[in-house]
């Protein structure tokens, strides 16, 4: 990736789950990384950091213009899939009007390519019924329509990633199905979901940082939105005992014991597509995924398991 060398790359959210592995592998690789978070990192030694809210325009123009970067990453959002009107407002403010700051600003200063964090929740556009399932996919569709507007308007070269179900060791939000899992089995206590048929693309973290490093560099991709995903689709029951199998065989999910969130999106990633314009595929099976997650977690067990007992 010598074209990633000596370039200046924005990643925002930086601190975040995927965000934080972006901008490890972006430094390895050579570029001058300036990262932003909305609180302070514990990963400091791979990135600029600028700490601030995206949601203040004033913040924004400052940050593109002192920073003066070659690509930028927006992946920086509020990420909650709940169905309450509660979500309504920060979602709102972290994901649409977050993005829309960021795209004046790189109007007014310039850059060589911005990609925008999608979701596998938004719509597509051509669907029949294009009704977003939730506040945080409302938010990240109109947040995608502003992107392909500047594009088409203003000649912005924007490309929308669509990610899919991301997974793996650095995830943050302990009440993600996965973590939830890992953590409840390791307990030796009985995971309660609901009925398991909804069907997912589960993308490891590896692979989703390889593809998105992947749509710098491809050519004539601005104004699209490409799919990052493996092409197959894997049931939340079908995981769950997979996941909890390998924690604690002695432990069976509970499946029904919540209900069905309304309006649940199913799609997968068409991979062929997608590697006919950026040369990417996803290389990590499912099982070896989970497997290295579970690692992680456990290693982490142990050390916090360790810090305790110092600290007594």
């Amino acid at each position: 990736m010598t074209e990633i060398q000596d370039r200046i790359i924005l990643v925002t959210g930086g601190s975040g789950f995927i965000g934080s592995a972006l901008v490890t592998e972006l430094a390895r690789l050579g570029a001058e990384v300036h990262a932003v978070s909305r609180r302070e990192s514990k990963n400091t030694g791979n990135a600029v950091w600028h700490y601030g809210d995206l949601s203040n325009y004033s913040f924004v123009d400052n940050l593109i213009e002192s920073v003066r970067p070659d690509f930028v990453f927006h992946l920086a959002g509020h990420v909650v899939g709940l169905r309450d009107v509660s979500q309504v407002i920060p979602t709102l403010n972290s994901n649409l009007i977050s993005t829309v700051n960021v795209l004046v600003a790189l109007n007014k200063y310039g850059c060589k390519r911005m990609i925008l964090s999608g979701s596998l929740e938004e719509p597509r556009v051509g669907e029949q019924a294009l009704l977003p399932s939730s506040p945080y996919a409302a938010s990240k569709f109109a947040a995608s329509g502003y992107s392909m507007m500047f594009h088409e308007l203003y000649k912005l070269p924007v490309t929308i990633a669509r990610i899919h179900m991301g997974y793996g060791p650095g995830m943050q939000n302990m009440k993600k199905l996965l973590p939830y899992l890992i953590l409840t089995a390791q307990k030796g206590e009985t995971p309660k979901l609901s009925s398991g048929t909804r069907k997912l693309d589960w993308i490891y973290i590896d692979d989703i940082v390889s593809g998105l490093i992947h749509m710098v560099v491809a050519e004539g991709i601005d104004g699209q939105t490409i799919e990052l995903g493996t092409g197959k689709l894997t049931s939340i029951r079908e995981i769950a005992e997979l996941t909890v199998s390998m924690v604690n065989p002695d432990i069976m999910p509970e499946f029904g014991a919540l209900e069905d969130r309304p309006l649940e999106q199913e799609s997968k990633t068409n991979i062929e597509e997608t590697f006919n314009k950026t040369g990417w595929r996803a290389e990590t099976d499912l099982n070896q995924g989970l497997e290295k997650m579970i690692v992680s977690f456990s290693d982490n067990k142990s050390v916090s398991k360790k810090k305790k007992t110092s600290q007594a």
